[in-house]
């Protein structure tokens, strides 16, 4: 009898330690505090969608040489890998709208609630005015999470409403109601989030990164997203009073989709639909 009953305590003495460290401390806590590097990680990238063409906005007149001005004229030299790496060369903007892919995962045993994203703008001033390569867009519009008006005085993220893209030939109309005003982003340990933001103007050119505010727990932490250590960019098109475009140069996409010079051009279209 004596060895049962010393049996039966000796196994609710040992689920009573086995449970009582979790009673006692937040071991998911306790465990994050040993675990080395940040609270998730962040691949971030500048994508063009469907909706936005190709189109690039240089700050200085873009004077490509023989080889390049070659390499444009040729039959489809916009759908190239030249063409890119040209536009990086030159440090080309997108007009009107920039999108960025985001994609977070959780790396810790507490959930991470993101509370809030919005943009930590670095530059706001009058439209870049080099040289303008219009390359328009050829579908229809895409699927985004939120949305940036950046010629407001506070932009905030908004959800979207991708019906509205087209509605007046602008896409402020897709503005919808604030992204985060009723809920969060929730990350367990090694889950995976794919955002798609958006930032528009029509008004300015934007340098900025995005923040993040987000909860570990019972913790209030921050952390920053941008281009490889650099800020996002995005600049509305440079126009004259008239509403033609004012740059020193333009190029145009011709009908077997290369680019080439011309030398009289009229209104902007902008990035419509």
């Amino acid at each position: 009898m004596g060895t049962v009953v010393l049996g039966v305590l000796a196994t609710l003495l040992t689920s009573w330690l086995l449970k009582a460290p979790g009673q006692v401390f937040d071991t998911d806590a306790v465990e994050d505090g040993l675990r080395s590097g940040p609270d998730s990680s962040v691949s971030a990238e500048v994508v063009r969608m469907d909706d936005e063409g190709l189109s690039a906005i240089t700050r200085d007149e873009f004077r490509p040489n023989a080889a390049q001005e070659q390499m444009l004229e040729r039959r489809g030299s916009v759908n190239t890998a030249a063409f890119g790496r040209l536009m990086r060369a030159y440090h080309a903007v997108s007009p009107e709208v920039v999108t960025v892919r985001a994609t977070v995962t959780g790396r810790r045993n507490q959930k991470i609630d993101i509370e809030d994203i919005r943009p930590l703008i670095t530059a706001r001033t009058a439209p870049l005015s080099g040289s303008y390569l219009n390359v328009p867009p050829q579908g229809a519009p895409s699927t985004l999470n939120m949305l940036f008006d950046m010629d407001r005085p506070f932009p905030i993220a908004r959800n979207v409403d991708v019906d509205a893209f087209c509605a007046d030939g602008g896409q402020q109309k897709a503005l919808g109601p604030p992204f985060f005003g009723q809920r969060t982003i929730t990350l367990q340990d090694k889950e995976q989030q794919v955002l798609l933001i958006r930032a528009i103007t029509t008004e300015h050119y934007v340098a900025f990164r995005l923040e993040v505010d987000y909860m570990l727990g019972n913790e209030k932490k921050k952390a920053v997203i941008d281009d490889h250590g650099k800020p996002f960019e995005v600049s509305a098109l440079n126009l004259t009073p008239d509403g033609k475009l004012g740059y020193h140069s333009v190029y145009e996409l011709q009908s077997d989709f290369s680019l080439r010079r011309v030398k009289r051009w009229g209104a902007a279209t902008g990035i419509g639909c």
